[in-house]
């Protein structure tokens, strides 16, 4: 039986940063299929079931000649057999269920579940390994192996996933496409409301000062001055008529220094803007937030160098 996935960083013994483990805990809380189309979402809860159940299966066919006249051979266990031995009358091959798949070298099966679930969340293949208690080398051999599996599988499933995982750009899903429109409104209705309750102590009484920068408050409740940015994550960031296309950037997977060329931002801003803006996006478009992360981490563990077009 598959070892149940952890909720919580607590959980995995790693001394990272603090931001490190938050990133990390907001990621395991998120539904691990929300990544993927909600179209192929059946296919892949499918792909995990099927890595679960199938070492513990009989195959159905002979792996060299697909004649279905086989049967059990050796029973596993033994002569130190670790699952059952078949042989075939036709072609007199002996096999077992995962000879001629590309998961015949592959140990720990019982972890073969939560390391491709853990995949479809977004995380990497080295830190999977280190939630799992295995080697990178092993981890790396894994994905090569489960690509090839879900090729096989389902073709539509291995084909987005396969694209996804390209250095270049990708697709947004329908569901991040509407999100990221959303958080683009929102951006632009900071720039222009003229109502907002009071942040510290709720008023909705105030007077409308102005301001060459944004939209300022005098609140009659607690007397506090305070604008549209106030206590949000984008509270003193500068230059809003660039945050509609730097958001765009940033969800498509482009990095700090790509942004910032793009953009004439330093990096250190750039660095700064792409914290602030996912503390803005997770409560109310955490799908968002969610894309945004597992972008800019695959493109960041890619050793190509390429930038982006």
């Amino acid at each position: 039986m598959a070892p149940a996935i952890p909720q919580t960083f607590s959980t995995f013994n790693i001394p990272p940063t603090r931001r490190h483990v938050d990133t990390i805990d907001f990621l395991l809380g998120r539904p691990s299929l929300e990544l993927l189309p909600e179209a192929l979402r059946p296919s892949a809860r499918s792909f995990l079931s099927y890595l679960a159940t199938l070492p513990a299966s009989a195959p159905h066919q002979c792996p060299a000649c697909a004649s279905r006249s086989i049967s059990l051979a050796i029973p596993a266990g033994s002569r130190g057999l670790r699952r059952d031995g078949y042989y075939c009358r036709n072609c007199n091959k002996r096999f077992n269920v995962l000879s001629g798949t590309p998961l015949r070298l592959l140990r720990s099966e019982d972890k073969w579940k939560p390391w491709m679930s853990y995949r479809f969340q977004g995380f990497s293949q080295e830190l999977i390994a280190t939630f799992l208690g295995i080697s990178n080398k092993a981890s790396m051999t894994w994905s090569r192996a489960f690509m090839e599996a879900m090729a096989d599988y389902d073709a539509d499933l291995h084909r987005w996933w396969e694209d996804h995982q390209s250095t270049q750009v990708s697709e947004l899903t329908d569901e991040v496409e509407e999100a990221l429109e959303a958080c683009v409104a929102a951006l632009a209705e900071l720039t222009v409301l003229t109502d907002r309750h009071c942040p510290y102590c709720g008023s909705s009484s105030n007077q409308v000062l102005t301001s060459r920068r944004a939209t300022e408050y005098q609140c009659h409740g607690c007397g506090r001055r305070y604008n549209n940015l106030t206590e949000t994550p984008l509270s003193h960031i500068q230059h809003k008529e660039l945050w509609p296309e730097y958001l765009r950037l940033l969800v498509v997977g482009y990095h700090d220094t790509e942004i910032g060329e793009r953009l004439g931002l330093s990096k250190s801003l750039t660095n700064l803007w792409r914290q602030r803006f996912l503390e803005f996006m997770q409560p109310r478009w955490p799908l968002l937030a969610h894309w945004t992360l597992w972008q800019w981490s695959r493109r960041r563990a890619s050793s190509s160098g390429e930038p982006l077009p």
